[in-house]
């Protein structure tokens, strides 16, 4: 009975290195992951700055296209 309560103990504590290795090596999957959607989100918050910055320029230029119009009109009528 003490040898099969030993082999069960001896289970058990096995079971539980092999999940705590699959485990850790989960962590170490996703702590990869998180880095690359970290580096990949700073990506794309340049690339959001430099599509605001052009949609700010071309803002600029139409309404600097619109007033032109406008007092070219103006002076026609």
């Amino acid at each position: 009975m003490s040898k099969l309560l030993k082999a069960l103990s001896n289970n058990r504590r096995e079971d539980v290195r092999a999940r705590l290795a699959q485990q850790d090596e989960e962590i170490v999957r996703l702590k990869t992951k998180v880095r690359k959607l970290y580096v990949e989100n700073d990506d794309l918050e340049r690339e959001n700055r430099q599509l605001r910055i052009r949609n700010g320029e071309l803002d600029v230029a139409y309404n600097s296209l619109k007033e032109i119009l406008r007092k070219r009109s103006a002076r026609t009528s």
